[in-house]
């Protein structure tokens, strides 16, 4: 349980509301604050960009088992259901480097035709 008001109710805000126990009403009498206290805390920014955290590692989880039944109904021939699975593919492909251990690639490039410059620059040149 939370330490204080304002990180509970960070952690209400982050469960969906069909999970959640309490009304907002229920929620401030118990931790002794007014709704419109509640609305206000809950609306800053950090405290938004807190619950949309939370949230997210929420929905991390769920993914292997939603990808597994989106490539199940992909696999059946559900168009949609291909084209999300599609989506989803391509844009975790744009935001994971696999093949370059999150180097630049180009670095590696420009690296290596450095490397062979300098290596052409060091041989011995023949003015005959």
């Amino acid at each position: 349980m939370a330490d204080n008001w304002i990180d509970a109710m960070i952690e209400r805000e982050a469960t969906p509301k069909s999970l959640r126990q309490e009304t907002v009403e229920q929620f401030c009498a118990k931790w002794n604050c007014s709704e419109s206290t509640y609305y206000y805390q809950s609306s800053k920014t950090d405290n938004w960009k807190k619950i949309l955290e939370i949230s997210l590692m929420s929905a991390k989880k769920e993914v292997p088992d939603v990808l597994k039944v989106l490539g199940e109904k992909a696999k059946s021939g559900d168009v949609k259901a291909i084209d999300l699975y599609l989506n989803y593919v391509i844009q975790l492909s744009k935001n994971m480097d696999i093949k370059s251990d999150g180097k630049s690639i180009m670095v590696n490039i420009d690296k290596d035709i450095a490397e062979k410059n300098n290596v052409a620059n060091s041989e011995p040149k023949d003015n005959s």
